[in-house]
């Protein structure tokens, strides 16, 4: 009997295979891409335990063979990770640029798929919506040029400033002091991305029924009490699904925006872990180090998304699984 149930969901299952053939080759690309980008590579998880040193591969072409017989040094990377003399500066420093783009700026999508939704005019809501859209397309190495050549001290912000305070004010290039660091990583990350980022808030309030909003009329509400009461409770999974999914960002800030916006005059103060693994990783050809730290980093990813998982599913109900 078993033998026999086990034959029927094998026939069922080829049969919807067979069913869903185009759909299955349409996504094969997909997932083959998936596979070799992201499940592959993780046999190179190995090299955090090894003393890997690129210079054998010259020796000997075959690397993985070259991996293999490599020195076992167990949680040896993983100790001098957290050795680095900068290592708990850069800690600090990615928990507060982690925690300033995560929990501050998670509100500006949602504030702004909500003005979306209130614009009548569809031409108006178009052009706003693409001119919003438009900034994630650039490169981070783009927005990093612009703001160089916007900020520098004879840049036009300058030249600006000069022509509302007069000639008293005192020409400064803000990329050049640590200080002004934090507020220009948040800037421009809101910037590039808060567009984007409302695209999926717009299409779960799309999804609300329009006779909630249409009872809310004849109740005589106004647009605040519509949004409070009907559109925010009606996307509140969508919020905590993608709060969930962003809370593993506390400790891994965007390299390519931070290193480019690094120089001379702040990478002292401004080094994250990021920044500082692939210093000592990579440009000194210490790639255990930064294998090391890689998975030390996607373990705490992990562990963030899983507590924010559960502390959601405990507080209001919702969660991801």
């Amino acid at each position: 009997m078993e033998k026999y149930a086990k034959r029927i969901r094998q026939k069922t299952a080829f049969a919807e295979v067979k069913r869903f053939r185009y759909a299955y080759i349409m996504i094969l690309p997909a997932v083959v891409l998936t596979l070799m980008f992201s499940y592959f590579p993780l046999a190179g998880i190995i090299i955090a335990f090894k003393n890997f040193n690129f210079e054998t591969v010259l020796s000997d072409p075959n690397i993985i063979k070259a991996i293999i017989n490599s020195e076992w040094v167990g949680l040896g990377n993983f100790i001098q990770v957290f050795r680095q003399p900068q290592m708990l500066d850069a800690i600090k420093n990615t928990l507060i640029y982690g925690f300033t783009n995560l929990v501050i700026g998670f509100p500006f999508p949602i504030i702004l798929a909500l003005l979306f939704n209130e614009l009548n005019n569809l031409k108006f809501k178009k052009v706003v919506q693409t001119v919003s859209y438009m900034p994630h397309f650039l490169s981070w190495i783009s927005v990093i040029g612009l703001c160089y050549s916007f900020l520098a001290a004879e840049g036009p912000i300058n030249d600006l400033l000069v022509k509302l305070f007069g000639t008293d004010f005192q020409y400064s290039d803000p990329l050049m002091d640590s200080k002004y660091f934090l507020p220009i990583i948040f800037t421009t990350n809101i910037w590039k991305n808060v567009g984007w980022s409302s695209v999926v808030f717009l299409a779960s309030i799309a999804g609300i029924d329009q006779t909630l909003y249409e009872a809310a009329d004849v109740d005589g509400c106004g647009k605040f009490r519509r949004v409070i009461n009907i559109t925010i409770p009606c996307i509140s999974e969508t919020i905590i699904i993608v709060f969930i999914m962003s809370a593993g960002q506390l400790v891994n800030t965007n390299f390519e925006q931070v290193y480019g916006f690094q120089n001379v005059f702040t990478q002292e103060k401004t080094e994250v872990i990021n920044t500082l693994v692939y210093r000592q990783g990579i440009e000194n050809g210490e790639y255990g180090l930064a294998t090391a730290f890689g998975l030390a980093q996607g373990i705490a990813n992990i562990a963030l998304v899983l507590g924010a998982n559960a502390l959601s599913k405990r507080l209001s109900g919702s969660s991801i699984w």
